[in-house]
């Protein structure tokens, strides 16, 4: 069990403005990135804080001049952060290759900030299976290698990047940990958790996260302790920006067992581990980790996989989170449909746009958990 006086420094981190990011860790520079495709490892070896930039709710004021309205609430929202100011403390912006959308918003991102900005995209392969994908991962991570050093004005040595990926490692090390006791853990803190790893200085978060599942205690606020006994919900998808969605989650009466989200559990899987190569064994860990929809791996069933975790996690339903427009997840729910059909399995479908009505989301929630 953890301490939940100890996660309460995560959960505010987690639920903090990323504006404020520079007021809360004034000794640290942070590069961004939108896409667990991206080499947080790299990134921190040459000296910056990886920042996951997430999408908000928050009303849109200069996007519209430059993006078009059927794009992604991820890519409008993010760049809109950007025009108006909002992320003006990061020192630069990485992009991973995974639709068009986001090649598109790396191109606006390069037009649209100051020319000392840092801006790279890294082309993870397509296709994971093919032969040459692990040779021409290692040379891209490589090139990005480069590159980043040039703009850090020093070398990313092997002994750094070394350190990195064990640094990294041991988030996951202690995310999984926190996993095991998800069940006894209120949603919104467990996904506020997760947050904060993608936000904070790993320097920082680890040994918080640490003296919290070490402590003895509790996950949950005793203000607003209760056992959960509703119905199982797992859920599937990209990102979950709508944390309002957990809450409406608990309303109903459902709570969440498990999560296949590149926002969630999905960016914590595995580990990249020790290698004489430090770059192969990070290619070997994007190459073997579960790949989200946009990339192909042809010995992954993704449909058969989601099942095997709906099942692990014990849950009665599956919600799919959909961002509104994004065609690979949009592809991969009319591919899995089928295989929980015949499961037996019930699932809803939730289509996120930037303002969502929650009004709609509850009835349709509310009718599902009746449902199961």
């Amino acid at each position: 069990m953890a301490d939940f006086y100890n996660l309460k420094t995560l959960i505010d981190a987690g639920r903090a403005p990323l504006r404020d990011w520079p007021v809360r860790y004034p000794n640290y520079q942070a590069i961004g990135y939108l896409c667990s495709y991206v080499p947080e490892e790299l990134i921190h070896a040459a000296g910056y804080t990886p920042v996951r930039v997430r999408g908000t709710t928050a009303a849109l004021s200069q996007v519209d001049a430059h993006l078009q309205s059927f794009a992604c609430a991820l890519c409008r929202s993010t760049l809109d952060q950007a025009l108006v100011g909002d992320l003006s403390f990061l020192t630069g912006m990485v992009f991973a290759h995974t639709c068009d959308a986001m090649q598109a918003q790396a191109d606006l991102w390069r037009m649209n900030t100051p020319p000392a900005h840092f801006v790279d995209i890294v082309m993870q392969p397509a296709n994971l299976g093919t032969p040459s994908a692990s040779s021409y991962l290692v040379s891209e991570l490589h090139r990005f290698r480069e590159r980043l050093a040039t703009f850090a004005g020093r070398p990313i040595d092997e002994e750094h990047l070394v350190a990195s990926i064990a640094l990294y490692d041991e988030t996951r090390e202690l995310l999984a940990k926190l996993q095991a006791v998800r069940d006894k853990i209120d949603t919104a803190t467990f996904f506020a958790v997760l947050d904060a790893a993608q936000v904070m200085p790993r320097e920082i978060f680890n040994p918080i996260l640490r003296a919290s599942l070490s402590a003895p205690g509790t996950t949950e606020d005793p203000r607003e302790r209760s056992t959960p006994t509703g119905p199982r919900l797992f859920l599937a998808g990209a990102l979950l920006d709508e944390p309002r969605l957990l809450e409406l989650i608990k309303e109903v009466g459902a709570q969440v067992s498990g999560d296949d989200l590149c926002s969630g559990s999905r960016h914590f899987l595995d580990r990249v581990g020790s290698d004489a190569d430090a770059l192969a064994a990070l290619a070997a860990y994007f190459l073997r980790r579960p790949p989200c929809p946009a990339k192909l791996a042809p010995s992954h069933q993704h449909g058969q996989y989601l099942l095997e975790l709906v099942r692990r996690a014990r849950a009665d339903g599956v919600v799919f989170v959909l961002e509104k427009f994004c065609e690979p997840h949009a592809f991969d729910y009319a591919l899995i449909r089928p295989i929980l059909d015949q499961a037996g399995v019930p699932y809803l479908l939730l289509e996120m746009e930037q303002t969502p009505s929650l009004e709609a989301l509850r009835t349709r929630l509310q009718a599902f958990v009746e449902i199961l």
